[in-house]
């Protein structure tokens, strides 16, 4: 795996989509996003700057952008920080890999969504409430409609579907 300092806007980035295509509303003109990047502390702004400029090849409406790419934020940290344990402020490690995958789809009423799914191999806990901690969870869930949240030893995957986009009405 290239250092994260490799994976921004360098070669690997995907391309971008031409907007006439993506305008046009048609799923199968968006491939998806795919990302793998390391648990450590770069991964979440990677991971942003990637989807925010996906979600903007595809004129998703910006209000809702704006949730999405708050909500995978907060699923990476999560990953780094709790599924891998990596200590807040630290260099990087080998401790895992956190994979982002998003990808448009059309539902029975036509409507666009994107699905947004995070997935680690770390440990899953429950969540311990605090005055201070506890939030990410209600973050990503307000970032869209629907959210699934498998949490197993062996990892933990977040699958969060947004709210319709119609078409025509992007941008």
């Amino acid at each position: 795996m290239k250092p994260p300092s490799d994976q921004d806007e360098r070669p690997g980035h995907p391309p971008r989509l031409p907007l006439s295509g993506a305008a046009a509303g048609s799923p199968s003109t968006a491939p998806p996003l795919r990302m793998a990047l390391p648990a450590d502390w770069v991964a979440p702004s990677i991971a942003r700057d990637r989807f925010d400029h996906w979600l903007r090849d595809l004129a998703w409406p910006v209000a809702q952008r704006e949730d999405l790419v708050l909500a995978l934020s907060e699923a990476v940290s999560n990953s780094v920080e709790h599924g891998y344990g990596v200590p807040s402020g630290s260099a990087a490690h080998d401790s895992g890999v956190v994979e982002v995958r998003a990808e448009l789809v059309a539902g029975p009423d036509q409507a666009l969504r994107v699905v947004l799914t995070v997935r680690d191999a770390g440990g899953w806990r429950e969540p311990a409430g605090s005055a201070h901690r506890g939030h990410g969870l209600r973050m990503i869930r307000a970032g869209g409609d629907e959210v699934v949240i498998d949490g197993t030893d062996g990892g933990t995957t977040i699958r969060l579907t947004s709210r319709p986009a119609p078409r025509g009405r992007r941008g």
